[in-house]
C-alpha cells in the first residue's frame, strides 16, 4: 500500500509539474506570436504610408476596425511631439492616455516599441506597438489579449479536469505498477519461506526480461546453490569425521576394556597408555588439519611472506621423502632449473608439497616412479608431480580435493582424506591452483601453479 501511495503521489505531482511547465511555455509562445503579428501589421502600415501617404493609412485604420474588430483593435496616429492626428473608433477603449514616455523613447530609439496596457474598465489587458511610419508620424496599434486569455483559460480548465482524472486513476495505476514491481520480490519471498521449511532444492524462476529482478533471481539462486552445497558438504564432513573419529576412539576403548579384563598389569597399562597417546595424536592431527583448512579457505590465515627459493624447497622435500621411496623401491627424481624464486609462506608451501608427495608415494606400487619437474615461466611457476600409481577415474578426479573424501581403493591405506584438501587450500591462499590429469592403472600428474615473484 505504501508503494502504491508513493506511485500515485509521484504520478500526480509530476503531472502538475508537467502542466505548469507546459502552461508557461504556451503562454510565452502566445505572447511571442502576438508580438510578431503586431510587428508584421506595423510593417504593412509603414508600406501603406510609403505608397499612399497619411490618407491611405487612415483609410486602412478604418477598414481594420470594422464591426466587432473595433472592440479588439484600435489605432492612433501621433506626431513625435505627442499631438494626436487621427484615431480609429475608440468607443470601446475608454481610459486610453497619451503615451508620452514611449513617444519620447521613439525619438531616440527609432525602432518599434511594445508595451502591455491595463485599462481600468477592461477585463483583458492590451498589447500595443508604437513605431515611426513616416517623418514625424507615429502609429500606435493596440490589440486586446482576450483571445489569448480565453485560450489559456480553456487550457487551465482542461488541466483541472485532467488533474481530477489523474487523482482518481492514480490509486489503481499505482496499485498496478506496485503489483508488477513486487511480483518478482514476492516470488523470491515465497521461495525463501519454503527454504526455511528445509526445501533446499527450491529455486526462483528466472524470466527473460534481463531486468534487476532477473539479476536478483540469478543471485538468489546462486546463493541457494552455494548454501545447499555448503550444507551437503557439512553433512558429508560430519559423516566422514564421525567415521574417522569412531575408529581411534574404538581402539582406545577396546584397549582399556582388555586391560580391565586382564587385571591391568603394568605392561598392559603401559600398552594402553601408548595406544591412547598414538590415537590421541591422530585425533589432534585430524582436528588441527581441519582447522588449518578452514582458516585457509576463509581467508583468515595470516601468511608469513618471505622470499622462497623453490628449487631448494623441492630438493628438501625430495630428500625428506627419499627414505620412504627407497623402502618401497620407488624411483624418486626431480628435474629442476638452476634457480626459481617466489614469495609466500614457506611452512605452508612445505606442507602442501609434502601432502602431494605423500599422496603419490602412497598410491604408487613397489618398483614405480615419481618424477618432479619444475618450470619457471614468465608469470608463474609450475611444479608437476608425475607418478605411475593406480590412477583415478574422471568421477574420482572431480572429488579428490573434497574434505574427508577417500575413494574405495583408498580405504585400505592409512590416512583421513584431508591431505589433498589441505594442499589445495594452502595453494589457493597463495593465489595459485592445482590441476590433475590421471588415467586408471597408469598414473597421475598433479600440477601446482604459483604466481611468479608476486607479493601477496
Amino acid at each position: 500500500m505504501r508503494l502504491t501511495a508513493w506511485y500515485a503521489a509521484i504520478f500526480f505531482v509530476f503531472s502538475i509539474i508537467a502542466f505548469i511547465v507546459t502552461y508557461f511555455l504556451v503562454a510565452a509562445a502566445l505572447h511571442e506570436k502576438t508580438d510578431e503579428d503586431l510587428a508584421e501589421d506595423m510593417g504593412e502600415f509603414a508600406a501603406f504610408m510609403h505608397v499612399g501617404g497619411l490618407e491611405r493609412v487612415k483609410s486602412e485604420m478604418i477598414l481594420e476596425t470594422q464591426g466587432r474588430e473595433a472592440e479588439q483593435t484600435f489605432f492612433r496616429l501621433w506626431t513625435a511631439n505627442g499631438d494626436l492626428l487621427a484615431t480609429s473608433d475608440l468607443s470601446a477603449w475608454s481610459g486610453l492616455t497619451v503615451p508620452t514616455e514611449i513617444l519620447a523613447q521613439l525619438r531616440s530609439v527609432n525602432e518599434p516599441l511594445l508595451a502591455t496596457i491595463k485599462l481600468p474598465q477592461h477585463e483583458y489587458a492590451v498589447r500595443s506597438i508604437y513605431a515611426l511610419i513616416g517623418p514625424d508620424i507615429v502609429l500606435e496599434m493596440g490589440e486586446s489579449l482576450e483571445e489569448n486569455a480565453d485560450f489559456m483559460g480553456t487550457l487551465l480548465q482542461g488541466f483541472l479536469m485532467m488533474c481530477t482524472a489523474v487523482f482518481l486513476l492514480g490509486g489503481p495505476i499505482g496499485w498496478f505498477m506496485a503489483k508488477r514491481a513486487l511480483r518478482g520480490v514476492q516470488e523470491i519471498t515465497r521461495a525463501a519461506s519454503a527454504i526455511t521449511g528445509d526445501a533446499l532444492e527450491k529455486r526462483v524462476s528466472v524470466k527473460s526480461h534481463g531486468d534487476e529482478l532477473d539479476n536478483l533471481a540469478h543471485a538468489f539462486n546462486a546463493m541457494l546453490d552455494r548454501i545447499q552445497s555448503l550444507i551437503i558438504g557439512m553433512r558429508e564432513m560430519t559423516d566422514n569425521l564421525a567415521h574417522d573419529l569412531r575408529s581411534p576412539l574404538g581402539r582406545i576403548r577396546a584397549a582399556a576394556e582388555i586391560t580391565l579384563t586382564n587385571g591391568g598389569s603394568k605392561q598392559d597399562v603401559e600398552t594402553i597408555a601408548a595406544t591412547t597417546t598414538e590415537e590421541c595424536d591422530r585425533l589432534l592431527d585430524m582436528i588441527n588439519t581441519t582447522l588449518d583448512i578452514a582458516e585457509a579457505e576463509s581467508g583468515a590465515a595470516k601468511l608469513k611472506i618471505v622470499d622462497i627459493d623453490v628449487v631448494e624447497l623441492v630438493n628438501d622435500a625430495v630428500e625428506l621423502f627419499q627414505p620412504v621411496a627407497e623402502d618401497k623401491a620407488i624411483t624418486l627424481s626431480a628435474d629442476l632449473p638452476k634457480q626459481s624464486h617466489t614469495q609466500g609462506d614457506l611452512q605452508r608451501l612445505q606442507r602442501a608439497l609434502a601432502c602431494l608427495l605423500d599422496n603419490a608415494l602412497k598410491y604408487t606400487a613397489t618398483g614405480g616412479r615419481i618424477a618432479l619437474r619444475l618450470s619457471d615461466e614468465s608469470k608463474q611457476i609450475k611444479l608437476s608431480i608425475k607418478d605411475t600409481g593406480i590412477g583415478m577415474s574422471t568421477e574420482e578426479i572431480g572429488r579428490i580435493f573434497e574434505r574427508f573424501y577417500r575413494c574405495d581403493r583408498s580405504r585400505t591405506e592409512h590416512g583421513n582424506g584431508l591431505g589433498l584438501n589441505l594442499a589445495l587450500a594452502f595453494i589457493h591462499a597463495h593465489g595459485g591452483d592445482i590441476s590433475v590429469n590421471s588415467t586408471p592403472q597408469q598414473g597421475s600428474i598433479f600440477t601446482v601453479s604459483l604466481p611468479h615473484n608476486q607479493v601477496l
